[in-house]
């Protein structure tokens, strides 16, 4: 899955807007996530108000889009005509699922792209970082997006995101030059959790400077998180700076990572996001996705009782067995001492 989770939606025209979606559409883009920027207190004139595009619409912004639109649709309508449908077989799932559906998988359907939402909360402290907590007031204006990213601005808010807050997304300021230093605790907990780690690109394509402080921030993120749970996305403004998957996967090998990490924060990393997401909303909280990590003192399979059983039997054996070893060892003890005061007495008598 090819995806860019970080496309700014705040003061950005809807020409240019449309011309980047397709711009993606057409590099081979399968998922796309606009992004609405908040800081210090979140209100009602935060709640998601996006609107996806439609299929006449990023088809009238490019022609290869429309090409691609074309592929698409024909590849889909070819696997429904070959699959059998389960609307006939269960109309009423079909119904539940019709009547469950929003607006914006609908229209993500009809133009073959999947149009996300995205919260991205900028917190100076950690007070208004307190408000991505879960139980929270907020936790309906939070619902109505499909992924929470914050940018800390210190570190205390930085161990806070990594450890409390129900975000999927910690997105740092990697194009200026960052004063937090990145602590093993708090990106141990974060990866541990299953939350990402995001870098934008764009940035760096528009001035010297932020593309220099880009790669020496991104390196020393990535030696940080040793190239786990990395995610790239374009924070692109135009469709210029849109870069295909090819492009991206040489841009992560000078960031650092290896060609298999740079191919998995290319390709995987967007689908893990969107799946740890969907635990979130789901009300499973920010627990790693895809990670089996056993717990102390869980439950004890019947293997493991046999196996003390068996243990306990053998330790049983041993402690009756052991009286009768000391019993006999004594036994042996004092018929030697005997046969020793014998031997002796015989001696003292031939000598005399």
């Amino acid at each position: 899955m090819l995806g860019d989770l970080n496309l700014p939606m705040d003061e950005v025209e809807p020409a240019l807007h449309r011309e980047r979606v397709a711009a993606l559409l057409a590099a081979g883009y399968d998922a796309v996530a606009v992004v609405h920027t908040a800081a210090g207190r979140l209100s009602e004139a935060d709640r998601c108000k996006f609107q996806p595009l439609t299929a006449t619409e990023l088809a009238a912004a490019r022609p290869d889009a429309r090409r691609v639109l074309v592929l698409r649709a024909g590849a889909s309508t070819a696997a429904t005509a070959t699959l059998p449908t389960a609307t006939a077989a269960n109309p009423s799932t079909s119904t539940s699922t019709t009547t469950g559906s929003s607006s914006s998988s609908s229209s993500s359907s009809s133009c073959h792209l999947q149009q996300l939402s995205r919260l991205h909360f900028v917190a100076a402290d950690v007070v208004q970082a307190a408000q991505l907590g879960s139980g929270g007031a907020n936790g309906e204006l939070l619902r109505s997006y499909d992924l929470v990213s914050i940018t800390p601005k210190n570190e205390r808010v930085l161990h806070m995101a990594c450890t409390n807050l129900d975000v999927d997304i910690v997105c740092l300021e990697l194009s200026s030059r960052m004063a937090m230093k990145l602590r093993p605790p708090a990106v141990k907990a974060a990866l541990r959790r299953g939350v990402h780690f995001e870098i934008c690109y764009a940035p760096g394509l528009r001035e010297v400077t932020a593309r220099r402080n880009l790669f020496c921030n991104a390196q020393a993120l990535v030696r940080a998180t040793r190239g786990r749970n990395i995610l790239l996305s374009s924070s692109a403004r135009t469709g210029w700076e849109v870069r295909s998957p090819l492009e991206l996967v040489h841009m992560a090998a000078l960031f650092g990572l290896t060609r298999q990490q740079a191919q998995d924060a290319v390709r995987l990393a967007p689908r893990t996001v969107l799946a740890h997401a969907a635990a979130r909303l789901a009300g499973r909280g920010a627990a790693a996705v895809g990670t089996a990590t056993p717990a102390a003192g869980g439950d004890v399979e019947m293997e493991d009782v046999e196996a003390a059983a068996g243990d306990a039997g053998e330790d049983g054996k041993l402690q009756g067995q052991q009286p009768q070893q000391l019993q006999a060892g004594r036994g042996r003890g004092a018929s030697g001492a005997v046969g020793a005061a014998a031997t002796a007495r015989k001696r003292a008598a031939g000598g005399s």
